[in-house]
């Protein structure tokens, strides 16, 4: 029941600011593009911070840690700019992604961990598996907390210019 209210909720928030099924496919394709540099520069510095071996009891778990917290900061301007084109304050939209990539952060690390440590896979699939795992997540994340339709000028703009 307190679901069935929740997705009422949401199908309503998504209809208010005119997120359709085709301006979610427009946005995630955008994520993708933006997200394509994202991966490449991830995976650089990952690789640099594995041969740089930060933490040698720890390499790749503490590579991951530092390149997925800079690389958070890179992806948030990124979809700032480029995918979301949002009008919203940078600073309170990077406090947003802040706590949705830092809980991302302590989840993707602890998976890591568990890929690279425990069950011995290779670090590289390992990040390969979390980088795509999480990325779906990501958007939705960061689209509805770091970057919200209903706060953007353009969305509260659009909306005085139908009141007049």
């Amino acid at each position: 029941m307190a679901a069935n209210k929740v997705m009422r909720s949401l199908r309503t928030r998504l209809d208010d600011v005119g997120w359709t099924n085709r301006v979610m496919l427009y946005e995630f394709l955008r994520f993708n593009i933006a997200g394509t540099f994202n991966f490449f520069f991830a995976l650089l510095l990952y690789e640099f911070l594995y041969w740089f071996d930060l933490w040698p009891a720890h390499t790749a778990v503490a590579a991951w840690a530092v390149s997925s917290a800079i690389g958070n900061v890179e992806a948030h301007f990124m979809h700032y700019r480029f995918t979301f084109k949002s009008t919203f304050s940078y600073f309170v939209s990077l406090n947003r992604a802040f706590w949705t990539y830092s809980a991302q952060l302590v989840v993707t690390t602890s998976a890591h961990y568990l890929m690279v440590e425990v069950l011995l896979l290779h670090h590289r699939i390992s990040w390969l598996v979390n980088t795509c795992v999480f990325g779906f997540i990501n958007f939705l994340l960061i689209r509805w907390i770091a970057f919200p339709p209903e706060l953007d000028e353009k969305y509260i703009d659009s909306l005085r210019g139908d009141s007049t």
